[in-house]
């Protein structure tokens, strides 16, 4: 790892998930930053992810270091690392486990959130960008625009309210001790070395074995949509935002990142299946989840401006998602640790 003093020194939370191992693979394509990458493989992590994602890239350009952000020491712990800007992809993440579990949901997003702050406070950093959820604003009807600040939060589980909490809390930093902080809120991601309980590589595992595939609808039987997003490109938007940095007000700044296709939950699987050359296992059924949320929606014009925009359509990103599975298909056995 470079020591130069001009490189922006990134701590850069929940690399070893998803949608953070992600962004680690982005970070790295440009060789202008000092990169530290607290894990611990607890919250949906997974020791083989990065090694997955970024195949043959130096472990060299970035440090991992064992680290629960949620414990009481996260604060001390995180005292003597350098670093002068948070990129804040933590956080435990599914609906139907913060049903099971809200506790664990809200203890650890809330406290690694105020620990996080805490360090950044104390540290005056130069920058957090708190990565949030379109789940926050509970489900939007077709024609709700929904720009940033335009709707109040109604989250609709455990997960979208601890996620609603840790904006609340980062709000509160940036208005009380200065923090200069931005929240992104994303719709539905999907990529390569995914968990096995998200909708897509579950998707792919039941077509190709022939499960019965159970497709949620509200209690009309109208079946739920997202638009969904690829995660390098979500990444590619926290990386345009991170090098611009433009702070006018006591508010954090807030980009909302979005795909513009919409797809029901019965497209993805016919559109898995379709790829696959395989008639998928269908049966309708009215949601079991309490607080079923039909749609979500998040305007992404504000970010558009800046110019970025999706590297392609979602058809072709699933087409090279699935051929990727296929020649990793342990992370169709992957399940949540």
């Amino acid at each position: 790892m470079a020591n130069c003093v001009d490189l922006m020194r990134i701590l850069l939370t929940g690399a070893s998930g998803f949608a953070g191992a992600h962004m680690l693979k982005e970070l790295l394509r440009v060789d202008k930053y000092e990169i530290i990458c607290p894990v611990t493989y607890m919250h949906g992590g997974n020791v083989r992810r990065i090694p997955a994602l970024l195949e043959a890239k130096s472990s060299t350009d970035y440090k991992l270091i064992e680290l629960d952000l949620a414990n009481v020491n996260a604060v001390e712990q995180l005292a003597d690392i350098e670093f002068d800007v948070v990129i804040n992809f933590a956080s435990e993440s599914h609906v139907d486990r913060s049903i099971k579990n809200p506790l664990i949901f809200f203890h650890n997003n809330i406290d690694l959130m105020i620990n996080l702050l805490e360090i950044s406070r104390i540290k005056k950093i130069n920058h957090f960008v708190h990565i949030s959820t379109d789940e926050v604003y509970g489900s939007l009807p077709i024609g709700s625009l929904n720009n940033e600040w335009q709707f109040p939060h109604r989250p609709s589980n455990p997960y979208s309210a601890s996620k609603s909490s840790q904006e609340s809390l980062a709000m509160s930093y940036c208005k009380t001790f200065n923090v200069p902080i931005t929240i992104v809120n994303s719709t539905n991601l999907i990529g390569e070395a995914q968990n096995q309980e998200k909708f897509l590589p579950k998707t792919i595992s039941k077509v190709i074995s022939g499960e019965l595939i159970y497709i949620d609808t509200d209690d009309a039987g109208k079946v739920g949509s997202r638009k969904y997003l690829y995660a390098g490109d979500l990444a590619r938007a926290i990386h345009l935002i991170i090098n611009n940095i433009n702070f006018q007000d006591t508010l954090p700044r807030k980009f909302h990142i979005s795909g513009n296709e919409e797809y029901s939950n019965l497209d993805i699987v016919n559109l898995v299946g379709s790829l696959l050359d395989i008639k998928p296992n269908i049966e309708n059924r009215i949601s079991p989840r309490p607080g079923y949320d039909l749609r979500y929606e998040l305007n992404s014009d504000k970010i558009r401006s800046l110019g970025w925009q999706e590297s392609g359509k979602i058809q072709n990103h699933v087409d090279r998602i699935l051929h990727w599975t296929l020649l990793n298909p342990e992370w169709l056995t992957i399940d949540y640790d």
